[in-house]
């Protein structure tokens, strides 16, 4: 077990989502999904490649809810999470990335769409 996201500085907490992201813990889901809003970007980047390993509804759902709330290089661990799920509800979001600033987004949109069979 991973251990509770909520305990140690930001590095440990780091080091725990990263944990729990190799091992697609599915255990580790609710907690990553709590925590999500009260970490630093960075460990939020991490939080979503943990979500796009681990899978599931609550986990489709909440990175979809990312893509329309989070601005930034994130975006990009969030399309790549979705295509590798094969989320098809969110071909439109990614789409709009396509237009994104950073190519680092619109490298990972393309990703994604690829992924989903979408045209890009």
């Amino acid at each position: 077990m991973t251990g509770r996201l909520h305990k140690g500085d930001e590095d440990r907490r780091r080091w725990k989502i990263i944990d729990a992201s190799r091992s697609a813990d599915a255990g580790m889901l609710p907690q990553l999904l709590a925590r999500f809003d009260l970490e630093s970007y960075e460990n939020k980047r991490h939080i979503v490649r943990a979500l796009g390993r681990i899978g599931g509804p609550k986990a489709e759902e909440k990175l979809v809810d990312i893509l329309g709330s989070e601005k930034g290089p994130i975006l990009g661990e969030v399309a790549q999470a979705l295509g590798r799920l094969g989320t098809r509800r969110a071909a439109p979001a990614l789409k709009t990335l396509m237009n994104h600033e950073s190519e680092w987004v619109r490298q990972n949109a393309r990703f994604a769409l690829s992924r989903l069979g979408g045209d890009h």
